[in-house]
């Protein structure tokens, strides 16, 4: 269709336009300025602060103003992407760094900002469940009652799998990520154990899953927001697609979470933050 190209990245896609300093993937926080999106056009053409003050030199965009100006073609995802790094915020991840903390697991001191907070068992876990926790004793020919290690988990033949939601910081590269757990069906769970430390884990289609977790952080119920399980190389944990809604979750996955917004969870789950 001629509204939409193909991303190597992301796949078809609505076209947008954007200044060549705000389509450079290694640009942040330049600004980001744009008509106010509508139904209509809701990837209105944006540019850096530098190109706005051509703008504003010009009287508006002139045909003078345009010739000064390099235009660059972007996917609509990667426009948002793009959006997110480079809007400016009145709290930078730059004034964090001066936070001292304790850490929650090494009680050690640490300086600047804490971008990962993670749960060791889905909420449904059981402490007393005297599980087994050896991965060579996971046989998909008889799966114990409970199972529990880093990555895997069973609860009376219910499958989880530990992931993370990556939120991208506004303004930055950076992202803020929530350790948590995903549901899975038993054959999706079969399908991933089978694979599990093969590097063909990758071409796994993704996987339906519900997040097992409460995160307090958030007014609404987290449990049970729909999400996709996209599994990455041995090593990595699998990354967390969530389902577009109005959850703030949601909204912070594909809007982006501030870094004042980053300090508050910082002073709400570290101790002796200051």
């Amino acid at each position: 269709m001629a509204d939409e190209i193909y991303c190597d990245t992301h796949g078809e896609s609505e076209k947008s336009y954007v200044c060549s300093h705000l389509a450079d993937t290694e640009a942040v926080a330049l600004g980001f300025n744009r008509a106010e999106p509508d139904d209509e056009n809701p990837f209105p053409d944006a540019w850096c602060n530098a190109c706005d003050l051509v703008r504003i030199a010009h009287d508006g965009w002139t045909d003078e103003a345009q010739e000064l100006v390099s235009i660059c073609l972007l996917c609509s995802e990667c426009y948002e992407l793009v959006r997110i790094r480079n809007t400016q915020t009145d709290v930078t991840l730059d004034d964090l760094n001066h936070l001292r903390w304790k850490c929650y697991s090494c009680e050690d001191w640490h300086t600047g900002p804490c971008l990962d907070f993670s749960y060791e068992a889905p909420i449904y876990w059981d402490d007393d469940a005297g599980a087994i926790a050896d991965r060579d004793k996971l046989s998909a020919a008889e799966f114990p009652k409970f199972f529990l290690d880093d990555d895997l988990c069973i609860i009376d033949g219910d499958y989880f799998v530990r992931g993370i939601i990556e939120l991208p910081i506004i303004g930055t590269a950076e992202t803020f990520c929530w350790g948590v757990w995903g549901s899975l069906s038993e054959a999706s769970f079969k399908k991933l154990l089978a694979v599990f430390d093969d590097h063909e884990r990758v071409e796994l289609e993704p996987m339906f899953s519900w997040l097992s977790n409460q995160i307090d952080e958030y007014e609404d119920d987290t449990l049970n927001l729909k999400m996709n399980v996209c599994v990455r190389e041995p090593g990595q944990r699998p990354a967390f697609d969530l389902q577009p809604t109005d959850h703030p979750l949601a909204q912070e996955y594909y809007q982006g979470i501030s870094a004042e917004r980053v300090k508050e969870i910082m002073s709400r789950r570290l101790n002796d933050v200051h």
